[in-house]
Order: structure tokens, then sequence, then C-alpha cells
């Protein structure tokens, strides 16, 4: 009874390792597996709601931030904000802050719409851009809608922000920041 106690206690430990170097690892393993492809964009929405502008402004009052700040708040206020939802939603921001609800559109619609308001208010608009993007998802080079073969994973949105002055990328997905606080994706 001791033997079988002893190797159950370590396969505990062993798998307790394993699942925190997993967690710890979760966004360099993400960036390795899973690859974006852009296809398309999407209009860019002006914050006209009231309570959202005063929630990004209580954020950013008084602070002094660099883009890895602002693509930060932008993840968060949206992530604090959005409950997903697989049903039919706006791709409005202004509509997804009052209603809570959206799918990958309306999170990356409102972390666009975020970002880019922040990038005028600090002045950093004319070296920075966050652009709403639509690509597919693959898997070790799978496309996942042609493995699951659902509407709904035909194709992603998420957020490409532009560094105007060097052209570097950086990529984000807002919905899979809300379930996995991945902040970076990879994407070709």
């Amino acid at each position: 009874m001791q033997g079988i106690m002893s190797r159950l206690k370590k396969y505990i430990k062993n798998a307790c390792i394993v699942f925190v170097l997993l967690f710890i690892c979760k966004g360099f393993l993400y960036r390795k597996l899973v690859n974006y492809t852009k296809i398309d964009t999407r209009e860019n929405y002006a914050i006209t709601n009231e309570n959202l502008l005063q929630t990004v402004e209580t954020a950013i009052k008084d602070k002094e931030l660099a883009i890895d700040d602002i693509i930060k708040l932008s993840l968060e206020i949206t992530t604090k904000q959005l409950h997903f939802e697989v049903a039919e939603a706006s791709n409005n921001p202004n509509i997804n802050f009052t209603t809570q609800k959206a799918h990958c559109v309306g999170y990356a619609s409102l972390c666009n719409s975020i970002g880019n308001y922040i990038l005028r208010e600090k002045n950093l608009a004319e070296i920075y851009e966050f652009k709403h993007v639509v690509g597919t998802i693959e898997f070790l080079g799978y496309n996942v809608n042609d493995i699951i073969q659902n509407p709904f994973f035909k194709d992603h949105d998420y957020n490409e922000i532009l560094n105007k002055e060097t052209g570097e990328k950086q990529f984000i997905d807002a919905s899979v920041y809300d379930y996995t606080w991945i902040k970076r994706m990879r994407s070709e």
C-alpha cells in the first residue's frame, strides 16, 4: 500500500510540475502551435458611447503610456467589459459596451477602438495604429475550419498594431486573451 501511495504522490507531483510549466509557457506554446493568416480588414469605429469614453478616460488619466501599456489597457478594458457570446452580436463597440456581449468581431472592434482612442489622446497616433483584421486560424499548419467545419471558425477577428515608423507589427486577440491571458499572437 505504501508503494502505491509513494507512486501516486510522485505522479501528482510530476503532473503539477508539467501543469505549472505549461501555464508559464502558454504564450510561447500558443505562438508556436497557432498561426493567424490575415485575409481582410474591418472598419474602425470611433468611440461615441459616453460611458465607454469615461471608462477609458479614467484608465488613462494622468498616466504616461508606452505602446505596451496601451495594448495591455485595451485588452484589459475590453475583456473586463465583454462576455463572449456565440449568437449574433453587434460589431459596433459602442453597442457592445452597453450590452456587454460580443463574439470575436465585437471583441476586436472594441479593443481596436479603445487602442486608437488612447493613441490619439496620448499623441501617439502618428507613430502607431490599431487595425481590426480578419483571418483564418491554423493549428500545426492545418486550417481549424477544415478540421472542425463550423461557421464559427470560418474566420476570426483580431488586432494588428502597426508601428508606422518601422513597419513592425504586433498581433493581439482580445477574445483569446479573455480566457487565456495570452497577450500576443503569431500572424502572417
